[in-house]
């Protein structure tokens, strides 16, 4: 049976972009993995590694985004929790017969999959599932470069700043 491996990321959205990957480097010590932006969504973003852990950061400056909103709503907070699972169409079939439903408009790359459930199934927060085939988006130079791969042939997203991470 399909299950999930681990807590992947942990996304916050933020007012300010810019205090907020500040506090995360400066203050807390973590180190810049890549930044992006999602064309579609209007939001920009970064991706910054604690040791084998990884917090994500998104803001917009679009008062209709559906970041700007929930800012206002919830003001800085968790605004999703990436989980790995290990056969993605399985726990979302799984999730389906249930009656949970998923946005799966990401499950089409083979290589790599995304669903999202909504906050009621998720105590509040939204669950993005990710099952990446390429091999997973971790904390280490080789999952940095994964998603960064993954962003570049995104007609969706935009790469801003490329795998940040020393090389190994």
């Amino acid at each position: 049976m399909a299950k999930v491996k681990s807590i992947n990321h942990i996304a916050f959205a933020v007012k300010d972009f810019n205090a907020a990957l500040e506090n995360a480097i400066e203050v807390l010590g973590g180190e810049m993995m890549m930044e992006f932006e999602s064309i579609e969504d209007r939001y920009k973003g970064a991706c910054v590694r604690f040791g084998d852990s990884i917090m994500s950061f998104i803001s917009s400056d679009d008062p209709e985004s559906f970041i700007s909103k929930h800012v206002e709503k919830y003001g800085n907070s968790i605004q999703h929790i990436g989980l790995e699972i290990d056969d993605i169409e399985e726990y979302v079939a799984n999730l389906e017969k249930k009656g949970v439903r998923v946005d799966k408009s990401e499950m089409s790359d083979v290589d790599y999959q995304e669903a999202l459930v909504g906050p009621k199934v998720g105590n509040g927060v939204v669950l993005q599932l990710t099952g990446w085939k390429a091999g997973p988006f971790d904390a280490t130079y080789e999952g940095c470069d994964r998603l960064c791969k993954k962003y570049s042939q995104n007609p969706k997203l935009n790469l801003l700043a490329g795998n940040q991470l020393p090389k190994p």
